[in-house]
């Protein structure tokens, strides 16, 4: 056989080839899946090796999956370095210091198993420095690799790697991202009971109060034991967030049972009152509280407050509240304007929003949702969030985040498709309105074309009040007809994500309240960075860092892994 070592030769990356995939809750309908680049180091190795290596490579080439893979001749370039130097002085004499730090560096051994198992496999095992071990299993693309947005078909959209038991022993921590809290607890009949004082400090808009109740229920979730007295003085009263008066609350349900105070709350006709109120669409405790100083106590007199019908239900557009101008002009409604929902609006589909959602009628929203989508934009990818995703078997809305896998294109490609679909969804009577938390968008008077959205509010419409890359819209939608089923309305959220925020927006949006707040305290003060589902980036500089994966967000924030089933760190 020839000496003679081949040479890769460099050449603008093929195409992407597009790959059809079909998942009940999380789906891609076409995706683009780019190449994992691999840069052979060819010192130590004989010329057979390296033409076995070049060989496995370019068998990829062509794959008509996700798992392919291209020759690169600058190392700079590469996702992967393959070598069999094993040592930090000599690889440097091949390959800057500073590019080797950047990237997955493995032995010849990663590429063969890789090619005959047809996937991206894990690298840490196949480390060729140990001093690099760490950033070769960091930096290991996934199998999709940049298309990594896609979800495993196999896969149930509920079912995650699994927490560790060192997580679950971890429930003394003070974050609650560093806990495992399970949708149920062992001590969940104490946990309701604290509760209804959470809740009736919120009422009474004693938020300092409330929070210290909630971070006690969200430790207490995450204890695994049901409490006694025996592991009360032994465990439980030396577990962070429980304040002397939180110690006397659990002591006193030990004994009795109940605590005395969540009993006299309940029976409370005030705590009632509130608590129907601010189940209404548009009703948070300052309104409730008013409401009730003006002497109302029931929906019934909630509705003739709003002037309001039940007869009004058959025409809910027609009674969204009137807009003036400053100088208390009254403003004309627009034929062509999408209705917000209002409070008349929620208190007329308030027993509809409080009918719990079955886990079908979610996938089967979902389906529905991202059938439209692949209309308007095929390739998109998406997950459903919130409860659902955290495993429980009814929710009360249904939350969706939706990207692109196309890293190069992606942010470009979604730009605008909220303010598409919706509309799409709205002409086509699934979207009934839209909530009063995102400006109005305004429908076309010409029929929408898939391109002329002049008549919209710039994209900037869909955003919330506070710094948002994410636009999003918050919705009423309803099935179609089925004979089968009675339609119902639902609360529908639709959130768009660049590639590059798609996971740190899946996180952000999955939940709970109290999981995502410690999430965000974590990052601030434990690792100088910031989190939220806008993304993730270092405070120093503000340099904004790309997750491949969910599990690769918790692996930069420096956490174990917690699957979504254990961030039910709420009531």
């Amino acid at each position: 056989m020839s000496s003679k070592k081949p040479r890769p030769s460099p050449s603008p990356s093929p195409t992407p080839r597009k790959h059809q995939r079909s998942h009940s809750t999380e789906s891609v309908a076409s995706s683009a899946f780019a190449p994992i680049k691999i840069y052979i180091v060819q010192a130590k190795l004989d010329p057979q090796t390296v033409s076995e290596l070049f060989s496995l490579v370019e068998s990829r080439s062509n794959d008509p999956e996700c798992f392919r893979l291209e020759l690169c001749s600058d190392a700079s370039d590469a996702d992967i370095i393959v070598t069999a130097v094993r040592m930090k002085k000599r690889l440097e004499r091949h390959i800057d210091w500073n590019v080797a730090r950047q990237k997955a560096i493995v032995t010849p051994d990663w590429l063969r198993h890789s090619v005959k198992e047809s996937r991206s496999i894990p690298c840490r095992d196949y480390a060729a420095l140990k001093e690099l071990q760490g950033e070769t299993a960091h930096l290991c693309p996934d199998s999709d690799h940049l298309s990594s947005l896609s979800p495993t078909p196999e896969k149930s959209a509920r079912v995650f790697e699994p927490t560790s038991e060192k997580v679950k022993a971890n429930y003394a921590s003070r974050y609650a991202c560093c806990r495992a809290s399970p949708l149920v607890s062992p001590n969940q009949a104490l946990l309701e009971e604290l509760s209804v004082l959470e809740r009736h400090r919120e009422l009474e808009g004693k938020s300092v109060n409330a929070l210290s109740y909630a971070r006690a229920i969200s430790v207490l979730k995450a204890y695994p034991h049901p409490i006694t007295s025996e592991n009360f003085r032994k465990e439980v009263q030396n577990l962070p967030h429980l304040g002397d008066k939180m110690k006397y609350k659990i002591k006193e349900f030990i004994k009795n049972g109940f605590i005395e105070e969540s009993r006299t709350i309940r029976a409370s006709t005030k705590y009632q009152a509130l608590s129907a109120f601010v189940s209404v669409h548009g009703v948070g405790p300052s309104t409730a509280q008013k409401l009730y100083e003006l002497g109302i106590r029931t929906f019934e007199e909630m509705e003739r407050y709003y002037d309001i019908h039940r007869d009004d239900a058959t025409n809910l557009a027609s009674i969204d509240e009137p807009i003036y101008t400053p100088n208390g002009k009254l403003v004309p409604r627009r034929k062509t304007k999408m209705p917000d929902i209002s409070v008349k609006v929620g208190l007329l589909l308030r027993e509809e929003f409080a009918t719990p959602i079955s886990s079908d009628e979610v996938e089967e929203i979902h389906r529905v949702v991202t059938k439209e989508l692949d209309q308007i934009q095929p390739g998109c990818v998406s997950t459903i969030v919130g409860g659902y995703r955290r495993g429980k078997a009814f929710s009360n809305d249904v939350d969706i985040v939706f990207s692109h896998p196309d890293q190069q294109r992606g942010a470009e490609i979604m730009k605008g498709l909220c303010q598409k679909l919706t509309f799409r969804l709205y002409k086509s009577g699934l979207i009934t309105h839209v909530m009063s938390l995102v400006p109005s968008l305004l429908i076309p008077a010409r029929a929408y074309n898939g391109s002329d959205l002049s008549s919209f509010h710039s994209h900037d419409a869909l955003r919330q009040g506070h710094s948002d890359s994410l636009e999003k819209t918050l919705t009423v939608f309803i099935l179609p007809d089925d004979a089968q089923r009675k339609r119902v309305h639902r609360r529908l959220d639709l959130i768009f994500a660049s590639p590059d925020t798609y996971w740190t927006a899946v996180i952000g949006w999955s939940g709970s309240k109290m999981f995502e707040r410690d999430l965000r305290l974590w990052a601030k003060v434990e690792k100088g960075m910031k989190f939220d589902s806008t993304g993730l980036t270092r405070r120093h500089d503000s340099k904004l860092l790309i997750p491949k994966n969910e599990k690769e967000v918790f692996d930069i924030l420096g956490l174990e892994w917690v699957d979504p089933t254990m961030r039910n760190a709420d009531i």
